[in-house]
């Protein structure tokens, strides 16, 4: 399914977790590409300086200590008939540097972990998962720190608010689907609306829900019909309450393994309204997450 997979790992243990889970997922004749970016010391809490502390290893180039932790990593997860490729780049922007590499690499997927914090502490050690969600122009697969790697690729949830973006995540959902033998859970929320409505039509409007529910669930039956193969065992859901906390309840009460979900790669307000339903499940989800960035990123221009 896959040539060339990126793990980017700042040697964290969620960084290791997210590699163990890309040896899960590939197959033989893959290429794991295990990569470090070196950043100045002083502002990089995981630089391999950092993880040798003793006065000799200080006095070592960081060139080198990243080397001697790859290639240890390499040794420990190491698996018949897949490649993996240690590297590592210098520079002072974690999230450019990592997209280069992707490029250079023509990587299919990146797979990487994510520290999950919240307030300061996630825009110190959380922010690079989610600039490389918003814009890497292939599916990213994020793993939580806390999160246990699946055994097996069982069963794939696949929220969906009928959009563009969401039609492309069940299609990458499909394509995992087939290569795994996992089925597929198609599902969208109902979030409560706080309409200010006469108390005399609040009956009225409550009626009218078992036929909304009854619309919904047969247009995602339309859209799995649309997009599955027969014979990939599949399910639409409707559930009602909080979108991304009504998420992850679903996926914790279904046992899923993984996630899909579209990002609209915007920044800025626009990211706030659209994108945050994504983004919250990211931080809180109890299994890994793959996320597509459907709007192109915009281009760099010189002013």
């Amino acid at each position: 399914m896959w040539r060339n997979v990126l793990v980017p790992t700042d040697f964290s243990g969620a960084a290791r977790k997210a590699l163990q889970l890309a040896m899960r997922l590939v197959a033989p004749g893959c290429t794991v590409h295990l990569m470090h970016v070196i950043t100045p010391v002083e502002a990089d809490p995981y630089s391999p300086v950092r993880l040798r502390p003793e006065v000799q290893a200080r006095r070592r180039f960081p060139e080198e200590i990243t080397q001697e932790l790859l290639e240890q990593l390499c040794r420990e997860v190491a698996k018949e008939g897949i490649t993996i490729a240690p590297a590592w780049r210098r520079s002072s922007d974690v999230v450019d540097a990592i997209l280069d590499y992707a490029d250079t690499i023509a990587a299919e997927l990146i797979v990487m972990g994510t520290h999950g914090h919240r307030g300061l502490k996630r825009f110190l050690l959380g922010s690079v998962a989610e600039a490389i969600v918003r814009r890497a122009s292939i599916p990213v697969l994020t793993l939580r720190g806390q999160v246990e790697v699946p055994e097996a690729i069982h069963h794939i949830l696949v929220p969906t608010d009928f959009s563009e973006e969401a039609r492309l995540a069940l299609r990458e959902a499909v394509r995992w689907a087939v290569h795994f033998r996992a089925r597929v859970t198609l599902l969208h929320v109902l979030m409560p609306a706080w309409v200010p409505i006469p108390v005399a039509e609040v009956a009225a409007a409550y009626d009218l829900m078992p036929e909304l529910q009854q619309r919904l669930v047969a247009a995602l039956n339309l859209w799995l019909e649309t997009e599955l193969s027969p014979d990939i065992e599949a399910a639409a859901r409707i559930e009602e309450g909080p979108v991304d906390l009504t998420i992850l309840e679903q996926a914790r009460r279904d046992a899923a393994d993984l996630i899909f979900m579209a990002t609209h790669g915007r920044s800025g307000v626009a990211r706030w309204l659209l994108g945050s339903v994504t983004e919250r499940v990211l931080r809180q989800a109890p299994v890994p997450v793959l996320t597509l960035r459907a709007a192109p990123w915009p281009l760099k221009t010189d002013v």
